[in-house]
């Protein structure tokens, strides 16, 4: 099985990935590091997957954590560039040669569009297993649609752990 090690900007995000079944978890500094803090943070990622590296990044981050990551992974590895809301990164292509590095954009909503069939059949599995009772989503957080201004503004600032519910009707 996998080992996932969760990296989130704060104490109660990586406390909420353990609950969930990450193995380990790490606080990544917030705002622009220098290249020093980018080089620590990716020994910080390396030591955490416990072996040479991680197989997957999942990077929904991207910004000056993109190339800590990078760095710290395996031969072989796969980078998923799945958001960057801490900003578009600059990253040294050569560290995808040196490690045979596939770096993957996963853009959801083009998918949806643009594979219909796969998504359908995608959102039907995950449909299913909810309905199993195998997946359980993580509701946080549930307001009526006249404070739908306070949900958003709990997405913006980055507080939100777990999903956030606005509900339209009682």
């Amino acid at each position: 099985g996998a080992r996932v090690v969760a990296a989130a900007s704060t104490n109660d995000k990586v406390e909420f990935a353990l609950e969930l079944g990450a193995d380990n978890g790490l606080i990544y500094p917030s705002g622009p590091m220098d290249k020093a803090a980018q080089k620590a943070l990716s020994g910080e990622f390396k030591l955490s997957t416990g072996r040479d590296g991680a197989d997957v990044v999942f990077d929904g981050v991207g910004g000056d954590y993109a190339e800590p990551a990078l760095r710290a992974m395996d031969w072989n590895g796969r980078y998923l560039v799945v958001g960057f809301p801490a900003g578009i990164p600059s990253l040294p292509l050569n560290l995808t040669l040196l490690k045979s590095v596939s770096v993957i954009g996963v853009f959801w909503g083009a998918a949806v569009s643009r594979d219909s069939k796969a998504h359908a059949a995608n959102m039907a599995e995950l449909m299913q297993l909810y309905a199993d009772g195998k997946i359980k989503p993580r509701v946080s957080r549930t307001f009526p649609l006249e404070r739908a201004h306070e949900a958003i503004q709990a997405l913006s600032d980055r507080t939100a752990v777990g999903k956030i519910v606005v509900k339209v009707d009682d």
